[in-house]
């Protein structure tokens, strides 16, 4: 995964709660559910926000060094691309 900016699925349907989120492919059946700070990512990435710059604000809002979450983001962030949940929008 690299920083380029990801783009929600159109077919998928999400509902974010204080619990988390709920992600519904309605063309595939598939079901996913996160916690909160998946709820965060996902709508960070409904503003078009790349792996990087989501990184950089769950730092401020989480205090937890950098790296990390960086790298859970971008974990987190590929499984959406893989399960066909988001598309990548390769740019250069």
């Amino acid at each position: 995964m690299n920083e380029d900016r990801v783009s929600v699925s159109p077919a998928v349907r999400a509902s974010i709660s204080g619990d988390g989120l709920v992600l519904l492919d309605v063309h595939g059946g598939l079901l996913l559910t996160s916690n909160p700070v998946g709820a965060r990512i996902w709508r960070l990435l409904e503003q078009q926000w790349t792996p990087l710059e989501i990184a950089h604000q769950l730092v401020e809002e989480c205090d937890v060094p950098l790296e990390r979450v960086h790298h859970d983001v971008t974990a987190f962030v590929s499984a959406l691309v893989k399960l066909g949940l988001a598309t990548e929008e390769v740019t250069r």
